[in-house]
Order: C-alpha cells, then structure tokens, then sequence
C-alpha cells in the first residue's frame, strides 16, 4: 500500500543534475503521487508511488543566515539528501567540516580559508573541555584527551578519494598531537621528526594523478606514542581529566605501495615525485659536475647541515622513458629543485646519514636508467639481447649498483630452471625481458620505499614498553572505475573492513543511547556487511585464497581464476556475473557493486622477480644494495639458500609470499591494533573533480558520501527509530490532533515525558497506527521520543491534514469579512457618485440658460458689425474712383519717362563697349609679358637654388631664409593689422554716412506726406458737387511737384541700397581679413610651439573631455595614395615610442591601421587610413569619430591637392579639427612644386583648418596635443555663433532664464500645493508648443509625457539602467546602460534650462565653470564612456556613494569596479558562481555584500579583497535594497522571499526575519521613505505578473524594522525577464515598472487614487529596466532590442490660453 502524504508536506524527489531536489506536495493518491519542485513552482510532476521520497523540514534561520547544524545527527530527518544539503549549504560558508555522529567529514575547500589553521586556533583546541564545534582539531584533541584521560590508546582513521585531502588533513592532526604532547609549546627533536616523515614520505609515495596533483599512492599508520612527563608522579584516575602526556616516540607502517606507477602512468600523470626533483637538481648543475652543494634555494640557518649531494646518473628528465610516459611533467605553482632541498632537509632531520642518502639516490637513479634498456631479438624471435645504444644507461645502472659489468644483461635476458639434473639457462624474448626488467625498476623501488620508512622508524624511535598511543591511519578511499583490476578489490576490501569495524562501532554507540534512553530495541534492524568480507577473505572459497592457489597451481590463468568464482560463488547475494564479459565478476559492496576484470590478476598477485635477478643483487659488491635485498623477506629464501636448507630439513614448508596474502596479514593486523583502541572517524570529500574552489558538485559528493561510508552511519544511527525529537516539541506538535477531551486533562501534567507517553498511546489508538515487526513502532525515553518512519508519517499526515482544514476555515472567515467590507465601500462609492450626477445635471442647466443670454448679446454686436461694414464699403468704393483716375494720369507720364531714360542706357552700353574691347587687349598682353618676366626669373632662381645647394653653406642660407620669411609674416601680420583698422575707420564712416541718408530720407518721407494730404485734399475739392469749377494750373502744378518728389526718392531709395550693399561687401572682407588674421596667427603659433619644442599637455581639461566624449581616435591620417602618410607615422614612432613598431610594421598593410603612441608623458591615439577609393566611405564615418584629422597631400602632386581640399570640407563638416599637412619629402629630392603654398593656407583659413609643411609629424603633432578641445575650431560650434547676432548673447540668455524661473514657479507650487494627486509622474522640465497643447487630452495628466530622445549602442537587450552623478554637474547628469552582451555605456544626458533654474545653488559649490555650456537643444547626448570588460549579460549597475566609480555585476562571476570618466577597468572581484546583484554598505564605502547563484551572500572588503563574512539563504538573492536608515538590508530571491538583515557593525550582517511574498521570483526593490502620511514601503516587482506595496514597520524598539505587511498588489505583465521598477516622488508618489506587453506601467500611490494604472507607449518590445534622475524630471526606459528612450513632462505654462 502507497505511503499517502498531506497535501503541502515538504519532500525530496530524484533529480538528474542535483541528485535531489526540493519539492511540496500537491496531491497524493494509491496510483500517483503529484509535486511542484523548487526548479519550477508553476509546473507538476508525477511521480510512481514506489518512487524513492524523503520528508524534508522548513528552512530554520538565525542571526548568521540559513541555519547550518554541527552535527547532522540532529537533523529531524536523517537521509541522503538531508546530509547533501547540509554539507552544501555549510561548503558554501566556507565551514568545511561538520559532524555525522562520530565521523567528521571534511570537504576540500581547494583554497586557503583564513583563520582556519593559525597557531592561535590550534592553541585554542588543547583544552580538557571537548567542544562541539566541528573541526580536525577538535577530533584531533578528542583522541590527545582519550590517552591523557582514559589512558585508552587512540585511532584517526582518515579515509577519502584521491584529491579529498587526506594527506593534509593527516598534517594537521600530526601538528596537532606534536603541539598538544609537547612541552611548554617547544618542539623536540621527537616531534621534528615526526612532522618531517610526512614531506619525505610525499615524496617517494605521492605521484600526481588524473584527480590530484599530490595523491598518496599507498597507505600508512602513523603511531604516535605518548608518556607522562618524566618526574610525573600523579596517579591517573580512570575518567577523570588526568596530565597533558608527552610525545616520545612513532612508528610508520604502510601498506599497499602502487609500484606499478614506476613504470606505466596515464596521460596526465606523473610518476613519483622524487624522479622529477632530482632530475630537476642534476639538470641544474654545470656540465661534467655531478654534485649538488645543498642548499641553495634554502637558507643556511634553516637546515641542519650543508652538504654535497651526488647525484650521477640522473640527467634532464626527457632523457629517461620511465619520466615521458605522460606528457605531464610539472606541477602548477611548484618548483622542482626547492622541494628536492625539503626532501634533502627531511631526511637529515629524520637522522638518515648522508652515505645512506647518496645510496638511496643511486638506487633511484639505476630505476630511471634501467627503464631505458630497449631489447633486440635473436635466434628467430626466441632469444633477446639489449641494444647498442642502451649500454651507457646499462653501465651506470651496473655501476649504481655495484654489479659486475654484463652480469646485468645476463639475468635480464635469461631465465635458470633448477631440475634433477641441474640447472638449465634458457633465453628469454623480447616481451619477457621486457617484463624482467620492469619488476626489477619497481622491486627496487619498492626496497628504497621499505628502507626509507625502516629508517625514519629507527631514526624516530619506537618504544616497546609504551603503550598508549594515538594512530593515525591515512587510507585510500573506496574505488570504483571503468576499468577495475587488482589494485581496487585490495583497496575496498580494505574499506570493507573499516566499514565493518564502523558499523560495529556506531552499533555499540546506538545500543548505549537506546539503553541510556531506557527503550527497548532490536538487533536485526541493523545492517551488516560481513558476508561482503568474508566472500573476500575466507580462507579457502575467499577470492583472494582461490587467486593464491591459482598462482601455485601449474599453468593458472586469470581466466581459469573467474571460472573458479563464479563456480564458487554462484548465488552468493554479494556475488555476480557479467555473462557478456567472462572474465569479469562482481563484488557488490557496502558502497555499491563494483565489477573487477581478472585480466593480469596472477602477475600482480605474484609480483614474483626472476632469482637470476635476486642473486644479481643480492651479489652487488655494494654493501648497501646486497644488504637491503637479503634482509628483504621475499627475497631471502633465494639469497640465504642455507637457511632454506635448514627450514626444510627441520620440516617446516616454505611459505609462499603474494601480495594478496601480505595485504591480507597487514590489514588483519592493523585491524588487530584499531580493535584495541578507540576510533575517530574523518572522511575526506572532493567537492568537485577541476579542483577549484566554491563549486560543489552534487553528483560527484553523493558518491563519495555513498562510498565513504557516511550515508552508511545514516542507515545505522537511524535503523532502529530513524526520527528522534524531545518531549516538548512531541506534545507541541501533536497536541492538536488529539481528542480535545483528553489533550485539556493531559495539560495539567507536569512530567514531559509521561504526557507525551499518554499523548502518544492515545494517538496510536486514535490514528490506528501500524505496529512495527519487531516491536513498537513509537517508544518514549527518558529525553527523547523515537519515531519508526510509519509511525512518524502516519502522525506528520494527520497533523498536516489539519492544518490545511484549519487553513481552509480561517481563509473562508477572512473572505467573507473582505467580501462584506467591499460591499459596504461599494454601496457607499454608489452614494456619492449618485450624488455627483445629480450635481453636473445642475450644471448642465445653468450653463445653458447663461448661453441663451450670451446668444442675444452676441446676435446685437452681429448686427452693429454689419451695419459698420456696409458703411465701410461705400467708402471704399469712392476711394477707389479716385484711385482710377490718378492711376491713368500717372501711367501716360510713366510712359514718356521710360522712353528718354532706355535711350540714355543704349547709348551708355555702346560707348563702354568700345572701351571695354580696348582693355581687354591691353590686359591679356601684360599677363603675357608677365608670364615670360617670371618664367625667365623662375628660371634663374632655379639654377642658383641648385647651385646652392652643391655648396656647404646652403643650410646657413636657408636658416638666413626662413627668419626673412619670418620677418615678412610678422610685416605681413603687420600690414594686416592696419589694413584692419583702416577698415574699421572706413566702416564708421560709411556707418555714420547711412544714418545721415536715413535721417534725409525720413524728412523726405514726412514731405511725401504733406504733399500726399494735399493731393487727398484737392481730390475731394474736385469731388464736391459744390465746387465744379477748379483751376487746371494749379491742378497740374501739383501733379508735377508730387512726380518731381516721387522721382527724388525714388533715387534716394536706390543710393541707399547701394550703400547698404557696399557695406555689406565691406563687412564681408573684413571678416575674411580677420579670419584670415587669426589663421596666420595659429599657423605661427604652430610654428613656434613645433620649433621650440613644447611638451605635450598630459591630459585634456573637463571641457575638452566634455566636447569630444564620443571621438575615441585623437588624431586621423587622410589622404590620396602615396603621398606618404605610413611614411610619416613610421618616422613618428622611430622618434617617439620604437616599443611600437613592431605592431605598426605587422598592420601597415590594413587599409586603417589603430595604432597608440608615446608622445611625451601622454599616449596618442593614431588612425592611419589608406588613400584607396573603396575605403573612402570608410573614412569618412571616422570624420565623426576623431577630434583632428591630418589631410596630408604632396607638393609636386596637384591631384593629391584637390583630394585633400574634398577630404577636408568633410571632415570640417564633421566637427573634427583639421591639419592640411603638405609634405615636402618629394620636393627635397629635387622634384618641382606644383601646388600653390598660398592657395593651400588660404582655403584652409577659409574653412578653420590649419595649413602647414615639412617632413615631420612631430611638431604638428605636438602642437595640438597642447590645445584645449575648446580652442579647436569646430564647425558645429562656429555655425552656433554665427546664429546669434552681435551683442545679442547676455541679453537674450537673460531673459530666458528669468523666463524660465518664471514658468518653474507654477510648478514649484507653494507648500499648500505640495502633494497633490493630480500633478502627473514627473515634474516639467521642458516648455511645450501651442500645437502640443491643443492635440493633448485635457484629463490625462500623463499626456504631457512625452518620449523626447531614443538612444541605442547596440542590438544587445539592456538589462538595467541608473542614473548617477547627479549634484557633481549642473549642466548634465549620467545615465549608465547595461546589455546582455556585456558592454556598459554612460551617457551624458545635459539638463534643459527649467532644470537648471530649479536647481538650489548649495548644491552647486564646487566651481563648474571649466564644464561646457548646455546645449541650446535638449535631446543633445553625449557618450561620456564606454566600459569593456565583462563577457556576459550584467545583472546590476549603480554608482559607488562617492560616484567617482561605477560598479557592475555580470553571470560572468565577476564584480568590477570602473572609473567613470576614462573607462578603465580598477579592480575585479571573481566568485564561483554569477552575480546577480551587489550592493554598498552605506555606513562603510570599503565593504559590498554581493550575492551569488550559490545562495550566498559574501561581504568583501574593496581594499584587499577579502571576504570577511559569508551568510547562506534558502535560494539565490537576485535584489538588495537598504532603507534609508542604511541599518537593514532587504534582499529579495528567487523563491519569491524577502529577507531582512541588520547591518549591526561596518563588517557584519545579522539575519532578522524572513517574509513569503510570491510564488515568483523578486527582480527588483524599490525603497520608498515615510511621506504624506504613508509609512516607509517597498515597491517589489516579482515574476508572477505583480509588483507589490509592501509597508515597513519599525520598533518597537524604535528604529529597529520589525514586520513587512503587504499594503496593495498591482498587475504588471511580468513572468520571464528579470523586470525593474522605481519610485517618482512627483504628487503623492508613484510606482513605475517595466513590463513584457512592451508598455510602461505607472501606478498612483497617493492616498484616495485606489492604485490608478496609466501607461506609456513608445516600445515595440518588452521593456526591461526603467529608471528616475534624482530631480524627478528624466525618465529611462530600456527594451529587449537595446533602445533606451528617454521621457519628460512639457511644460505648457508660458503659453496663454
């Protein structure tokens, strides 16, 4: 029958990636049962009821985050994933140790933690208190304080995978005992040697393997033996703190050595540590010298002795086979030769002498030289004989050991049979000598291995009559490959037998908790792995004792071997088969079944050396080597053949030695030994197989938990009553579940453990709950109640079926009191809108009796303005007589007049035309008598020009030249200047000579009209029915006077045009003369500053900075095709910076060529741009992008000229500034000068550029280098000025300041306007048009919204945006973007002229002078940087509270700190995981927390980079907001949670409380201070398509933020992207958010506006981030696409109705 749970019961489900996953209940039946996991909340999945599920508790958290037990046995629910959780969760803190009972695991954290291991924290562990903090130190003590306390030897055994740290963690504890059992804290020569057996042993045990670069290649016992002090006369009372024993001596047993590693490694492997240092030290010597004066890396005072090491016959490690089976052959961060002088430094310390020394090198060296012996074969295959070319290697391998020369080859190639009639030398071929000599190098290996560990035992000292001692037992871990031979089933049976010794260890220990509890229990519900142990060793069907008898049966095979054990053990429950692999069995073992191939099983188990080769040692005339073989046990019986004779002639058998029976014996003793003593369990964990820190893997944690036995202490501690909780918490949790009757008489007992005994015999006939097969399935002890998992699960159901019953009937009260209240708000808002109809009906009605009055009053002005336009058109009309027939007098004198004056024209035109033909042919034959003059003289000049050059003096010459020609300039400046004040004077003249016509001509005006009354007068005399008579001569008499009048101002009129024109004409050239002026005046500056040589300005001021942000190349090299400009730069980089010119020598051949130059102590930015046509385009769009462009042509090309003059309109058109550079190189080389030197400056002049020659860069270069952007001539800034009229500046700018002040004011309000709802989000910053006014809606206040510049830098989604720098600058604040592809670009958005006269003058102080005007257009924005460092999409974006520097995160695992103006990256923090989110502590600039994906939060000193703090959550922290009081951090996660944490001191963060917002994730928190009579709120955008008002409440105490309560959820279309929202202080507030359906969501959040939605449309995709400015008048929005729109209010105030 299916387990059936309550719906929302917490639980664990398979997971692929994560092994186990979070998840709840939804529903649960017989057939199924249906979850939502943590990975998606909205999703279900079905699971089988027969699928593995585990209960899983509600996170606990305390002051330091996501609570982290010590010991996982107090876990409510004990199980795998429970323990993988919390070791995670603890990893990701970096506490790396945590207690399982009595096993303490460590994970290997692969960096060093600080404070972890100093000599403080280890002082601070010898104590005769025990603590519960787990620690090796804390283990380490527990087994000092067993021997000192209980006078009970003690064991560490210290177990776990290559890689996990089992070599540092046995460090730590020999440190520990050494420290603890010294004396007064001084260590002895006892406890030196101890300490230094370790790096020894490293370095003939230890080879880097696939998983670790320093793995223990065997295993060893390290016995520490300890005494009282001498003089010590205390008597020891058994389980009382007794005497801090002392160290006195050790004992090294080892077990297992990998030999097979000296002649095979794997790619990426390395053989033993001590090849590769001693080939490093020999290779270091001179050439010929074989002795290593020691030391040499090592100070003096730190060794014991100098000495001379000898080390012949080893060389450069490529020159031996042995060393390049791999192509691994260093280690990261690790120096061969300084770890052979440790090596060398260890062994004196150990006491091993230096003649030993010297042959135990001999010894390695021969291994390395006996690996390079190579085989021929002879007679046909059958016979084998060493090469030539390996005789050296195999004269110093005979030489190292002592042997007779040929005496090597002769055992190596041969084998002797011993028969009855003698013996029989047979060869051997080319594999098998092969495989002789390859047991010869690992035989001798393993001897030097044996001596070694021999003598530090001897050296050290063991005392026999000592008893107590503290073991340490360093072991390989379980194994489990593809490939499994011999060397793994010696290795877990090893772990077998520790498991098996574990089991029965926390056996004992929970027999002793369940009798101490008084509770009755039942042996069979613990495992046992001793059948798996006795399948391994049982004496004859044991696998090893078949293997040892295959080896001695006549031809055994591996093959015949697994036939043996399947036939054997065939139906074994430990045993299987893999029918397709026949020579394959399986062992399935505590861990997991491992499948082991039989293939070379026999070799390895013989290990066997030929006895040619024994005796061949064994006969070494070196005393040394001949020693070591015969005192060695296997090699003894061949060697002391006397002895032998003797044995078998007393009767005894000659035993035969494997390694699987000396492995066996070995581990039956030391298990012998662990059995006496009491154990201390340490497993060591990888946590990731690339060996970096803080990444955990799942996966690869969960098998080693499996194989280490950890998850096996799980099923043993809770095998009897897995879920154990105290009487309290019993009677707490499941009270309300119990009859109400029976739980109110059990209140009133006292006694906790009898009421949960009566609770819980009441329930167990209450819920009917099942009896276990062995007993009860609940008991009651004497501090705790135990649970069987059905009796805890039956109990857990019926509690949570009454919770969500209970949660039902309170969800449903709550409902109907909201629903009664909307109703009663309803009828109420029904009233008062009632009562507003009924108001504008009324309205209604008297606007329309005022519009009938207004009608009667309309329709009598209609009719007096009819009446006045009748009149108006007789008189019209007569006027129009009158007009008639002026008209026709007027034209017939008209007509007489034209005809004299055409006739003076036509003559005036014949007479000119003759004298225009008489200068036209004087004209043409002096240009032509001029032309010849100058050719002749030209000619002339030309012949002396190269005469002088022929002659020494010609330089002195051309100095003496060019002053003339610098006299001449300065006259010319001269003349210029007086040319200039002449045409000022000429100007005033003609100026007064204008307003004297103006006044003659204003008098004739009044005459003209006095005679024009006159005319009207006599007119309306004629028109008199009185007057009929009228004198025809005075009549025409004024006719005349008026034409005489008409025709003199006729002429005035047009003298005065002429005037004006001429002026104009004037002022035209003496601009030009001006400019022309000024030109000359840079040009000779140009000079002068290249001619002396000036130092180039090594950073530009604020305002050139401001004028050129976006131009990021300083100088651009144009123009046509070989006129020389690579040639140029070439020679400026040969004079300047030659570091460069190997770069510019590989990129000359690019058609534009980037390239940056040392000038001075500033670095230029230089584009060379090649001349060919299909690149025109191409340079041309750097125009923009460049602030000068040096347009270079030649002097003898006209062609190249007039390709410059083009090049140079576009780039002035451009903006940049410009150089018309003539290089003269062709001209010195005597070609002619072809283009006018004049012309050239005078079109230059023309459009602002300047013009010079020469043969050089350098003085060009540097001269506008020193100018400021501001004095560079700018097209867009002259044609600025030309708009504005001269003396216009200060007078126009004034007014509309004022202007501008005035129209703030009515948005400023008084202070009894302040808050009002009405106002709109965001205040107006910029004044609107009549036409903008008449299209908007009157009632939609966001109308005045409007979207007023569009910015975008790529295709790339922005993913958030800020403002900053906001009371730095009064012209302009910044607004930094952020994209998905990771490039950051701030942007300097300039203020409008309402901005600027609203700004209050202290926050100003700082001079602001040097910062450019504002623009007069206000959509003008500049890009101030652009930051390029991350590699993936940035999470955050904000300034730091100095806003000097800019802060990003990315999901590149990267915090990076920039500075704002010039880009550069500062620092960059790296973490394991991306980082969503950072943020400042307000009281402490030096410190940011950043979150991770890990779910942690670590607080990192920006100085040094140090993590002083790291605090867990549940789930990753995507948002971090302060409050205002800068004291409590809310962090939002993914889970849709908000915690708080108290930022108690600058350097900590305290865990508060913790609230469930949403089922989605939090992307963004918005902090809103107390205003309006609202309290402090958050506005939080989650991903389950709200954005939620979320009220703070602070105290009590007072200040101390205490709750969050939701105050209103609003909708905004939010399910995928990570969505921002911020907070306009405009009115009352508002909330504005981004949102998916591509619109910008705004909501009221004044007080009366029930949450008012109003949007903005602009995007045609979702928008992501949205943004404020600090003065509330700038609005950001960015999209998916990468637009950035900008937004404000007009201002429509100015404007009259």
């Amino acid at each position: 029958m299916a387990t059936h749970y309550a719906q929302g019961t917490l639980i664990w489900v398979k997971h692929d990636e994560e092994v186990w996953m979070q998840a709840e209940i939804v529903t649960s039946n017989d057939k199924e049962i249906i979850v939502k996991t943590a990975e998606d909340p909205n999703g279900r999945v079905v699971l089988a009821p027969n699928e593995p599920v585990f209960l899983r508790t509600s996170d606990v958290f305390t002051t330091e985050g996501l609570s982290v037990l010590d010991d996982l046995t107090q876990l409510t629910h004990l199980h795998e994933p429970a323990v993988l959780s919390s070791l995670q969760n603890r990893f990701d803190i970096d506490k790396i140790y945590t207690f399982t009972g009595p096993i303490l695991i460590a994970v290997n954290p692969f960096k060093i933690i600080s404070g972890l291991y100093e000599d403080e924290v280890l002082q601070s562990f010898i104590t005769t208190k025990p603590t519960p903090k787990p620690h090796v130190f804390n283990t380490s003590n527990s087994s000092y304080r067993g021997i000192c306390d209980r006078r009970k030897s003690q064991t560490v055994l210290i177990s776990g995978e290559s890689g996990a740290g089992k070599t540092e963690t046995t460090k730590h504890v020999m440190k520990f005992l050494a420290c603890a059992g010294s004396h007064d804290g001084k260590v002895t020569a006892v406890e030196k040697q101890v300490l230094e057996s370790n790096p020894l042993l490293e370095a003939f045990g230890n080879a880097r393997t696939l998983r670790n670069d320093n793995s223990s290649r065997f295993g060893k016992f390290i016995e520490l033996q300890f005494q009282a002090p001498p003089g010590s006369q205390s008597i020891h009372q058994p389980g009382m703190s007794g005497e801090n024993l002392r160290l006195c001596g050790a004992r090294i047993r080892h077990y297992l050595l990998e030999k097979v590693r000296v002649c095979e490694q794997q790619e990426g492997e390395r053989n033993y540590h001590i090849f590769y240092e001693a080939c490093a030290a020999a290779a270091s010597l001179a050439a010929g010298s074989k002795t290593y004066q020691f030391p040499k890396v090592m100070k003096k005072e730190k060794v014991k002795a100098e000495m001379e090491v000898d080390l012949e016959g080893f060389a450069e490690l490529s020159n031996f086979a042995y060393l390049t089976r791999s192509t691994c052959t260093t280690l990261k961060d690790q120096d061969d030769i300084t770890f052979f002088e440790y090596r060398i430094n260890a062994m004196q310390t150990i006491g091993i002498s230096p003649e030993d020394m010297g042959e135990i090198l001999h010894m390695i060296a021969a291994v390395l030289n006996i690996g390079n012996i190579k085989y021929d074969a002879t007679n046909g295959s059958e016979g084998s004989a060493i090469m030539s070319e390996c005789s050296a290697n195999v004269a110093v391998a005979e030489k190292l050991l002592g042997i007779s020369s040929g005496s090597l080859e002769q055992a190596l190639c041969n084998q002797t049979r011993v028969t009855r009639d003698g013996k029989i030398h047979s060869p051997l071929n080319v594999r098998q000598a092969a495989d002789n000599r390859d047991a010869l190098a690992r035989a001798l290996y393993g001897i030097v291995f044996n001596f070694i560990v021999s003598v530090a035992n001897r050296s050290i000292g063991f005392i026999e009559d000592v008893k107590l001692f503290v073991g340490v037992l360093d072991i390989f871990g379980f194994e489990c490959f593809k490939m499994n031979s011999f060397e793994q089933l010696c290795i877990n049976f090893t772990n077998e037998r520790l498991q098996q010794f574990f089991n029965s260890f926390v056996f004992k220990l929970e027999e002793q908790l369940y009798e101490r509890e008084g509770i009755p229990w039942d042996a069979l519900d613990f495992p046992d792995n001793q059948d798996s142990v006795q399948l391994i060793e049982a004496k004859t069907t044991g696998v090893f004792s078949m293997l040892d008898e295959e080896c001695i049966v006549p031809n055994g095979s591996d093959q015949g071997f697994c036939n043996k054990l399947m036939k054997q053990h065939k139906g074994h429950r430990r045993f299987d088969e893999i029918k397709t692999k026949p020579t394959w069995f399986v062992i399935k073992h505590f861990a997991g079944p491992v499948s082991y191939c039989t293939d070379s099983f026999l070799d390895k188990n013989r290990d066997q050396l030929s006895n040619d080769l024994i005796e061949c040692m064994g006969g070494s005339a070196n005393q040394f080597v001949a020693k070591v073989f015969r005192d060695d046990i296997k090699f003894a019986d061949v060697l002391n053949k006397d002895a032998s004779q003797d044995a078998k002639v007393g009767g005894k058998k000659k035993k035969i030695y494997t390694v699987s029976s000396e492995f066996k014996d070995q581990l039956a003793s030391l298990m012998d030994v662990v059995d006496l003593t009491e154990p201390h369990f340490i497993r060591c964990i990888k946590p990731n197989q690339q060996n970096v820190p803080d990444i955990f893997d799942r996966k690869g944690v969960t098998e080693q938990l499996r194989y280490g036995g950890v998850l096996q202490v799980v099923q043993v501690s809770r095998a009897g009553y897995p879920v154990r909780i105290n009487h309290q918490e019993c009677w707490d949790d499941y009270k309300v579940i119990g009859q109400h009757k029976v739980v109110s008489e059990l209140k009133h007992i006292d006694d906790n453990k009898i009421r949960a005994q009566k609770l819980l015999e009441h329930l167990n006939t209450e819920l009917n709950i099942p009896a276990a097969k062995n007993g009860k399935s609940w008991a009651v002890g004497k501090t705790l109640v135990f649970f069987k998992q059905t009796a805890y699960e039956r109990v857990k159901f019926a509690r949570n079926e009454l919770l969500i019953k209970s949660t039902t009937l309170i969800q449903a009260a709550w409902r109907g009191k909201t629903q009664r209240q909307k109703f009663i708000a309803m009828r109420l808002f029904t009233r008062h809108v009632q009562a507003l109809i009924r108001s504008k009906q009324a309205q209604t009605e008297l606007r329309h009796k005022r519009a009938e009055n207004s009608a009667v009053k309309i329709q009598a002005q209609a009719r007096a303005r009819l009446a006045r336009a009748k009149y108006k058109d007789i008189l019209q009309k007569i006027i129009k007589i009158q007009a008639l027939r002026r008209g026709l007098m007027g034209r017939r004198y008209a007509k007489e007049y034209k005809r004299h004056t055409k006739a003076a024209k036509i003559q005036a035109l014949v007479k000119g035309k003759k004298d225009q033909k008489i200068y036209d042919a004087l004209k043409e034959s002096v240009v032509v008598a001029q032309q010849r003059w100058r050719m002749k003289h030209a000619k002339a000049q030309m012949r002396k020009l190269k005469q002088e050059a022929k002659e020494v003096g010609a330089l002195m010459a051309k100095a003496q030249k060019q002053q003339e020609q610098a006299a001449e300039m300065r006259k010319q400046n001269e003349e210029m200047e007086a040319h200039q004040l002449q045409l000022q004077s000429e100007k005033k003249t003609l100026q007064a000579k204008v307003k004297s016509l103006e006044d003659t001509l204003e008098e004739m005006g009044t005459k003209y009209e006095e005679l024009k009354e006159g005319a009207a007068q006599a007119a309306k005399l004629a028109a008199d029915n009185s007057k009929m008579v009228v004198e025809a001569e005075k009549m025409e008499g004024l006719n005349k006077a008026l034409a005489e009048k008409d025709e003199e101002l006729a002429k005035l009129k047009q003298e005065l045009q002429e005037i004006k024109v001429q002026f104009a004409k004037q002022e035209e050239s003496l601009k030009a003369a001006e400019a022309n002026y000024q030109q000359l005046l840079r040009s000779t500056a140009m000079q002068s500053v290249g001619g002396s040589g000036g130092q180039v300005a090594p950073a530009q001021s604020q305002a050139g900075r401001a004028n050129r942000s976006n131009r990021n190349v300083f100088i651009q090299l144009v123009g046509a095709q070989g006129v020389g400009k690579t040639s140029l730069l070439s020679s400026l980089i040969d004079e300047h910076d030659p570091q460069a010119k190997n770069n510019f020598d590989e990129q000359k051949n690019n058609l534009m060529v980037h390239q940056q130059i040392q000038i001075g102590e500033r670095p230029v930015k230089f584009l060379d741009c090649s001349g060919n046509q299909r690149a025109s385009h191409l340079v041309k769009e750097w125009f923009a992008r460049s602030q000068w462009v040096f347009v270079i042509y030649s002097l003898t090309d006209p062609k190249s000229y007039e390709k410059a003059l083009e090049l140079m309109k576009d780039a002035r058109q451009a903006g940049a500034g410009v150089v018309l550079y003539a290089n003269k190189f062709n001209v010195n080389q005597g070609q002619q000068v072809e283009v006018s030197v004049q012309e050239a400056h005078d079109k230059a002049s023309q459009l602002g550029a300047y013009s010079v020659e020469g043969v050089s860069l350098t003085d060009s270069v540097k001269f506008v280098a020193s100018q400021s952007d501001q004095d560079v001539p700018d097209s867009s800034q002259e044609a600025g000025a030309s708009n504005q009229g001269p003396g216009s500046p200060d007078g126009g700018k004034r007014s509309s300041i004022s202007a501008a002040i005035d129209s703030v004011k009515s948005w400023f309000g008084g202070p009894q306007d302040r808050g009002k709802a009405g106002t709109g989000v965001l205040r107006p910053s910029l004044k609107g048009t009549k036409a903008m006014k008449q299209a908007r809606p009157n009632a939609d206040h966001n109308a005045d919204l409007r979207p007023v510049q569009e910015l975008q830098d790529s295709e790339s989604a922005v993913t958030c945006i800020c403002f900053g720098q906001e009371r730095l600058h009064r012209t302009y604040i910044l607004l930094a973007t952020a994209s998905k592809d990771g490039t950051v670009v701030v942007y300097r958005c300039y203020r409008t002229e309402m901005e600027i006269a609203s700004l209050p003058p202290e926050d100003f102080r700082q001079n602001d002078s040097s910062t450019a005007p504002p623009p007069a257009d206000h959509s003008n924005i500049a890009v101030h940087s652009r930051l390029v460092g991350h590699s993936r999409a940035i999470t955050s974006i904000f300034f730091n509270l100095l806003e000097d520097q800019l802060v990003t995160t990315s999901i590149d695992k990267s915090v990076r700190f920039w500075n704002v103006d010039s880009g550069e990256m500062l620092k960059v923090f790296t973490d394991s995981s991306p980082v969503p989110v950072a943020s400042f502590l307000p009281f402490n600039p030096q410190v940011f927390v950043a979150a991770n994906s890990n779910a942690v939060l670590r607080l990192v000193n920006v100085q040094n980079g140090m993590v002083l703090q790291k605090l867990k959550v549940e789930t990753e922290v995507r948002a971090l907001k302060f409050d205002d009081t800068g004291l409590f951090l809310l962090a939002g996660t993914k889970s849709g949670s908000i915690h708080v944490l108290e930022a108690t001191d600058s350097n900590a963060l305290k865990f508060k409380f913790k609230v469930q917002l949403a089922r989605g994730g939090v992307t963004c928190i918005a902090f809103v201070p107390a205003a309006y009579g609202q309290p402090p709120c958050l506005l939080v955008n989650t991903s389950d398509s709200s954005a939620t008002i979320i009220d703070c409440t602070y105290g009590p105490p007072a200040g101390v933020l205490t709750n969050l309560a939701v105050r209103h959820r609003v909708r905004v279309a939010h399910s995928l992207l990570p969505l921002k929202c911020c907070y306009s202080p405009s009115g009352q507030g508002y909330l504005i958010s981004g949102s998916e359906d591509k619109e910008v969501y705004i909501y009221s959040l004044a007080k009366g506006a029930n949450y008012k939605m109003n949007y903005l449309k602009h995007h045609q995709v979702p928008v992501v981030a949205v943004a404020v400015n600090l003065q509330d008048t700038l609005l950001a929005s960015a999209d998916s696409l990468g637009r950035v729109v900008l937004w404000r209010r007009m201002d429509f105030s100015h404007l009259q109705e």
